[in-house]
C-alpha cells in the first residue's frame, strides 16, 4: 500500500525471509562463516541457534541462495516434530525420492541408492532442519545413525540443525553425548546493536528503491532499537507500520514521536485482541409440538416478555446516562422523565404493530373462507392463497383424525383425497431419491475408476523410471569393470 505512495520498487520489510534483503551484521556474517566451514568439511552436524526473530531462517535462505546446485543437493525439512519411525520417509519426501520397495527396508535402500547416485555425479547431500528444538531424543538418535552412511570413508550425508536457544540446553544433556561428538561447529545468533539496527533499516530500504522519502531521524533509529531490542523480525513489523502510518498521514519524516505513536497503536491492538469475547445470551428452548390452544398464548407471552425486556433495557440505559452526568435541575429532570415515558410508549406501540398486522391478516383470511368448508378445505385454501404459515403433515393428520371422529360425509371425502395426495407425493419423493442415489453411485464409481487409472499410470511410470535407473547403474558397473580389466591387462603386460 505504502510502496506506491513512496515510489518503492518492492516491500522493504517483508516478514518472510528474502535472500535479496540479507544484511550481514557481525553476528550474521559469523554464522555464515560457520556454515561455509561445515560445507567444506562435508561431514558431521552444524548447529545454529538464536532467539525468535533473530534471522535464522534468513541465514539459511542466504546460504541456499549461494550454493552451487552442481556440487551440493540441499533440502530443508520444515516439519520438525517428527517421530523416529517417520523421519526417513520425511527425508525421502524432502529430496523427492520415491522408494521402490515397501517398508523401512525399501526406504533405506532408496536413500542409499540416492546417496550413491549423487556421489557418482560429484554432488554432496545436505539436509537442513529448522526448529530443531522440537525433535524428540529418539529422532535425533535416528538422524545420527543416518549420518553414518559413507562410502569407503567418504561421508555421503550432512545435517545442519537450526533451532531456538533451548536446543542448546537439549544438546547439553548427558544422553546427547554421542550427537555432541558429531557436531563440528556451533554458533548462537545475537541481536543487532543500535548502529546495526540503523544500517539494517537503511539497507532494506535501499534494496527496495528508497529515495530518502520518508527520512528517518537519529531519534527514530534509537527508539526503534529500544522498542524491538534489535530483533530483525520485530524491526520489520514496526517499520512496516511506520511506513504505513506516514503514507496515511502524509508525513515524510519518521521521528521518535512518530515511533512512539505507532508503538502505542500496536500495543493497543494487542490488548484489544486479548479481550475475551462477550458471552452469547442464553437461547430459550422451543418446544417442537404445542397444543393448538396453548401455542398462540405462549408465543404472545414470549413476545411480550421480550418487548418488555427491550423497553426496560432502553429505559435503564437512559437512566444510567442521567445518573452518570452532572446533577440535573428540577426542570431538566421533568423533561427527561417525560421523554422516558414517551420512549416507553413509542416502543410498546412499535412492538404491538406486528401482532396487530397478523390479527388483521388472519381476520381477512377467515372472512374469505366460507363457514361451511371443512378443515382440510380450509388448509388447502390457505395453501393456495400463499399464506405465510403453510399446512404441515401434523395439521393434515389432526384434521383427518377430527374428521374420522364424526364429521360430515364431505369431510370424509376430503380426508380420503388428502391421503391419496400424500401417498402420491411420498411415491414421487421416493422415486426421485432412488434415482438421485443411482446417479450419485455411478458418479462415485466413475471417479474411483479415474483415480485407479491414474494410480496405474503413475505406477507404470515409476516402474519404467526404476528400470531405467537400474539399467544405467548396470551400464556404469559394466563400464567400471571394463576399465578395471583394461588396467589389469596393462599391469600384466607391464610385468611381462
Amino acid at each position: 500500500m505504502y510502496e506506491e505512495y513512496f515510489r518503492l520498487s518492492d516491500a522493504p520489510f517483508r516478514l518472510n525471509p528474502d535472500p535479496r534483503f540479507f544484511y550481514g551484521s557481525r553476528s550474521h556474517n559469523k554464522a555464515m562463516a560457520y556454515l561455509h566451514y561445515g560445507l567444506k568439511q562435508a561431514e558431521g552436524f552444524i548447529v545454529i541457534t538464536g532467539p525468535v526473530g533473530a534471522g535464522k531462517s534468513m541465514v539459511i535462505g542466504h546460504l541456499l541462495d549461494q550454493l552451487n546446485a552442481s556440487n551440493i543437493v540441499a533440502a530443508n525439512l520444515l516439519t520438525s516434530n517428527i517421530e523416529p519411525e517417520d523421519l526417513l520417509s520425511q527425508i525421502l519426501s524432502a529430496f523427492r525420492i520415491e522408494p521402490e520397495g515397501e517398508g523401512r527396508t525399501g526406504e533405506i535402500e532408496a536413500f542409499e541408492d540416492y546417496l550413491f547416485d549423487q556421489l557418482n555425479r560429484g554432488r554432496r547431500v545436505l539436509l537442513i532442519i529448522d526448529e530443531a528444538q522440537n525433535l524428540p531424543f529418539k529422532t535425533l538418535e535416528e538422524l545420527r545413525m543416518l549420518s553414518n552412511i559413507d562410502y569407503e570413508g567418504t561421508p555421503l550425508f550432512q545435517v545442519f540443525l537450526v533451532g531456538q536457544p533451548e536446543f542448546r540446553t537439549i544438546m547439553e544433556q548427558p544422553d546427547m553425548e554421542q550427537l555432541r561428538q558429531r557436531v563440528i561447529a556451533s554458533y548462537h545468533l545475537e541481536t543487532l546493536s543500535e548502529e546495526e539496527t540503523r544500517d539494517y533499516i537503511l539497507h532494506r530500504l535501499a534494496v527496495a528503491g528508497w529515495r530518502e522519502d520518508p527520512t528517518f531521524t537519529a531519534g527514530a533509529f534509537k527508539a526503534i532499537h529500544e522498542e524491538t531490542l534489535g530483533l530483525p523480525r520485530r524491526i520489520n513489523t514496526l517499520c512496516n507500520r511506520l511506513m504505513l502510518y506516514c503514507s496515511l498521514e502524509e508525513k515524510h519524516e519518521v521521528t521518535a514521536k512518530v515511533v512512539a505513536t505507532v508503538c502505542a497503536e500496536l500495543k493497543e491492538e494487542k490488548l484489544e485482541s486479548r479481550k475475551p469475547a462477550a458471552a452469547m445470551p442464553p437461547v430459550a428452548k422451543i418446544e417442537e409440538e404445542l397444543p393448538d390452544e396453548e401455542a398462540p398464548a405462549e408465543e404472545s407471552s414470549t413476545e411480550e416478555h421480550v418487548e418488555d425486556e427491550v423497553v426496560s433495557e432502553t429505559v435503564a440505559h437512559q437512566e444510567v446516562e442521567i445518573s452518570a452526568g452532572d446533577e440535573p435541575s428540577d426542570g431538566d429532570a421533568d423533561e427527561k422523565i417525560v421523554s422516558l415515558e414517551s420512549e416507553r410508549a413509542r416502543m410498546s406501540a412499535a412492538a404491538q404493530e406486528p401482532e396487530m398486522e397478523e390479527t388483521v391478516d388472519e381476520e381477512k383470511h377467515e372472512a374469505t373462507a366460507p363457514s361451511s368448508m371443512s378443515v382440510l378445505d380450509r388448509l388447502r385454501a390457505k395453501k393456495d392463497t400463499g399464506a405465510r404459515h403453510e399446512a404441515t403433515l401434523t395439521d393434515v393428520a389432526s384434521a383427518i383424525r377430527a374428521a374420522s371422529e364424526g364429521a360430515a360425509p364431505g369431510i370424509e371425502e376430503s380426508s380420503a383425497a388428502a391421503e391419496s395426495d400424500l401417498t402420491d407425493a411420498t411415491r414421487d419423493v421416493s422415486e426421485s431419491a432412488w434415482r438421485s442415489a443411482i446417479v450419485r453411485s455411478i458418479d462415485e464409481t466413475r471417479e474411483e475408476l479415474k483415480r485407479a487409472n491414474s494410480n496405474v499410470v503413475s505406477l507404470s511410470r515409476s516402474v519404467s523410471a526404476a528400470e531405467e535407473r537400474r539399467k544405467e547403474r548396470r551400464s556404469k558397473i559394466a563400464a567400471s569393470l571394463g576399465r578395471a580389466e583394461a588396467l589389469l591387462d596393462e599391469l600384466r603386460s607391464a610385468e611381462g
